[in-house]
């Protein structure tokens, strides 16, 4: 049912991978976590990251980012919103690469913990992670590899500011401050199923 003499009008295969980025502030010290990985270009340079990953087949990106931060570090989270994402080209086997920078705010029992007098327990993934903690943003900003990109600055920048004053989640009473995208699951209505759609908190 193809055509023979003409190109095909179908589209190419699947042509991007989606990854996530994760942003975890301390509810005390507004200091995000960050890791260092055992292996790869991020470990030979000895660099602060935040806990990254790729998302599974049929998963949503704010499914994804729990899930990453737990493996990585042990802790759990709440998605709160994406902060920014960044599309590439011309990666692993040609596909493009969608990354998705995701704020995910601690669960409450963590806080309840730290007024208490209690420390989280931070539980690095023994394969992949060297080492995590918790740094200033300010810190994590200058790392060399980072002042050198005009690209991760701009990346940074967004994440500072959505950290800004402390911390600042899509559920602060000041909602003029909220930004980013929010999830929102929904039926899809004309058939069985639901979506995830990923709106301005703003709206």
């Amino acid at each position: 049912w193809l055509p023979k003499d003409s190109e095909s009008r179908l589209p190419n295969g699947p042509s991007h991978q989606v990854g996530v980025g994760v942003l975890v502030l301390h509810p005390l010290t507004g200091k995000m976590l960050a890791v260092q990985e055992r292996t790869g270009p991020a470990a030979a340079r000895k660099l602060w990251k935040m806990p990254t990953g790729l998302t599974d087949p049929g998963e949503d990106i704010a499914a994804a980012a729990i899930r990453e931060l737990k493996e990585e570090t042990g802790l759990d989270v709440e998605f709160d919103k994406i902060i920014c994402f960044r599309q590439a080209h011309g990666g692993l086997f040609n596909r493009s690469d969608m990354f998705f920078v995701c704020l995910c705010k601690l669960a409450p029992k963590y806080e309840t913990l730290v007024k208490q007098g209690g420390e989280i327990e931070l539980l690095p993934q023994e394969e992949e992670i060297l080492c995590a903690d918790w740094i200033d943003m300010e810190d994590y900003a200058v790392q060399g590899v980072w002042t050198q990109s005009p690209l991760y600055k701009e990346m940074n920048r967004a994440m500072i500011d959505a950290a800004r004053k402390g911390i600042e989640y899509s559920s602060s009473e000041d909602g003029d401050e909220a930004h980013g995208f929010v999830s929102k699951v929904l039926p899809v209505g004309f058939r069985p199923g639901s979506n995830a759609i990923y709106v301005s908190s703003k709206l």
